[in-house]
């Protein structure tokens, strides 16, 4: 019994040591510059992509194309992709009924869906812009902003001051 007791007060001792030398602080003493983000306005209400309990930001560059995508922990999501991707730039997307870039937000809850495409061009629907301003292989880095087509009700949801920073995959 009394040994028990040594190596209950022995783990509690180590369990407290452990619990006291963490930090609550885990930033690295950087600026942030190296974290993820997609962040933007949705008819001025503010959405951002989750980053607890886990980072819901990806981007890659397959073929020349640039997808980017961010969701919040509600499963609503934001996300692009850039034909003809070559590097820092502006692209637009519903500029042609050809255009081949694109740009939506979906939300879950309802199920729902506004797109800036070449499709959404012909309804008088603002071209959607993409501006990558950083890339290195690594991450890519830049704003968004867009008027959103929803075909099945015929509404339109303005994303302004769409921003973003993502780790290449």
């Amino acid at each position: 019994m009394k040994t028990l007791q040594i190596k209950t007060i022995f783990t509690i001792l180590i369990c407290t040591t452990l619990f006291l030398s963490c930090s609550n602080d885990d930033s690295d003493g950087s600026s942030g510059e190296g974290d993820e983000f997609l962040t933007a306005k949705i008819n001025g209400a503010d959405f951002a992509a989750s980053t607890d309990p886990a980072t819901i930001i990806g981007a890659t560059i397959t073929n020349g194309i640039l997808a980017v995508q961010g969701g919040d922990n509600s499963g609503n999501t934001i996300s692009f992709q850039v034909f003809g991707y070559n590097g820092v730039g502006t692209y637009k997307t519903a500029d042609a009924l050809t255009s081949t870039n694109q740009i939506m937000y979906v939300t879950i809850s309802p199920v729902a869906t506004w797109s800036s495409s070449g499709v959404t061009s012909v309804t008088g629907i603002a071209p959607g812009t993409i501006e990558v301003t950083s890339e290195d292989g690594t991450t890519v880095e830049g704003t968004f902003t867009f008027e959103g087509y929803n075909a099945q009700d015929q509404t339109v949801k303005n994303i302004t001051e769409g921003k973003f920073k993502a780790e290449l995959q």
